[in-house]
């Protein structure tokens, strides 16, 4: 299972972030994560970034998910199902 790094709400706990290996470290499009192959990966990275950003240490996490490598396809809740009129369900 991969994992990521994210950078959550203080105030809320949303994801607000993901490590995506850049100069600048974060991107706030999930899609640029940077994924692991394992957490002992991911671990050093995250330790490093807490160690960067002390005020912010308790929102960078390591996560797993559900993503594989290079996922771009819609996820199956996102589909219509067969049938459906693609305006149904909307507000």
């Amino acid at each position: 299972m991969p994992y990521c790094i994210t950078l959550r709400s203080r105030t809320d706990a949303t994801i607000t972030g993901w490590y995506d290996g850049s100069d600048s470290r974060w991107s706030t499009d999930s899609e640029r994560q940077k994924l692991f192959d394992t957490e002992r990966d991911a671990r050093s990275v995250c330790h490093e970034l807490r160690s960067l950003c002390p005020r912010n240490a308790k929102v960078i996490n390591i996560e797993a998910t559900r993503r594989g490598k290079r996922q771009l396809a819609a996820s199956p809740a996102s589909e219509p199902r067969p049938g459906a009129h693609p305006a149904a369900g909307r507000a």
